[in-house]
């Protein structure tokens, strides 16, 4: 363990030594006292300093929390309806972006949301969202099936992924900061071919970027593309052809500070609610085993650990 002196302990706090020795003597800053001199170990004062600021609560986004919910993130076309019926029942606006689920982790980050929708990895999401506070909680909602979107009628040849490259079609492309837009990728790795986005030769054969899965499945129902990844939903509500490829937790990133605001919480038993109800009904390509499940923050999990 590294250990500064109170010279250079004054120089890291941006204090004057007399105001250190006070603080040691009111039991406020870790210390050893060594042949005499006090030594302060780096670590336990970086600890300090973490478990003893103050993150902002009464900014602009905390104010807004009393009269409407910010969500930014993944697009999802069962959290978009219940969330509306939310704000017609209970008259408390919910203002939406479909910016992608990485774009949305770093407006929570940021402190440009109260939440946002991912389906991307959760030590991913963690690292993300890693500026919002003490970190996030994240509740899941559901699983989905993304798959491959397309009109066999069109294309009796598409089998898969694979015969996307073969033949040569138009890919719906989704916005960068998706999380579809990295699994579409993925999928592609795996198959060891480029995936339409990349340039060969000087020519991308893709449209776009979509920023929703219905915009992906209208692309291919209206003939601007050939195919595209999206949820089942969209291909069954355009009434296209689907593939599944992969399935994937949804799930909802909400900064610690803002978990137990009554908007928040009224929202959140809300959607439960809701998504309880579609899950007795059933809804394609969606599976609600983890529904309501919470992941706690790290921080959290160390408070009460110590608390215990």
């Amino acid at each position: 363990m590294e250990y500064m002196t109170t010279k250079e302990i004054a120089r890291y706090l941006h204090l004057n030594e007399k105001k250190v020795y006070a603080m040691v003597a009111d039991g406020q800053l870790p210390a050893s006292r060594i042949s005499g001199k006090w030594l302060f170990p780096r670590e336990l004062v970086d600890r300090w300093i973490e478990q003893n600021t103050i993150y902002p609560g009464s900014g602009i986004i905390d104010s807004i929390l009393e009269d409407m919910l910010i969500m930014q993130g993944s697009d999802d076309w069962l959290l978009s309806r219940v969330t509306q019926d939310f704000t017609r029942k209970n008259n408390i606006p919910v203002v939406t972006a479909t910016v992608g689920s990485m774009a949305g982790l770093k407006a929570v980050s940021s402190g440009k949301a109260h939440m946002a929708g991912c389906h991307i990895a959760s030590d991913q999401a963690r690292e993300l969202s890693a500026g919002s506070g003490k970190g996030c909680y994240m509740m899941d909602l559901f699983s989905r099936r993304q798959g491959l979107i397309f009109d066999r009628s069109r294309h009796p040849g598409i089998t898969g992924l694979q015969s996307v490259e073969d033949l040569g079609l138009c890919f719906a492309e989704r916005q960068q900061l998706s999380g579809t837009f990295q699994l579409v990728r993925r999928l592609f790795d795996d198959l060891g071919v480029p995936d339409p986005s990349r340039e060969t030769a000087g020519e991308s054969r893709t449209m776009g970027p979509c920023s929703s899965h219905m915009e992906v499945a209208l692309a291919v129902r209206t003939g601007r593309a050939d195919a595209g990844v999206g949820i089942q939903v969209a291909a069954d509500l355009c009434g296209l052809d689907f593939i599944p490829l992969h399935t994937e937790p949804y799930r909802i990133a909400i900064p610690t500070q803002f978990f137990s605001r009554p908007h928040m919480v009224g929202f959140l038993d809300f959607i439960l609610g809701e998504l309880k109800s579609v899950s007795a009904s059933g809804a394609a390509g969606y599976e609600f085993d983890d529904l309501g499940r919470i992941d706690v923050p790290k921080t959290i999990e160390k408070e009460e650990i110590s608390n215990a």
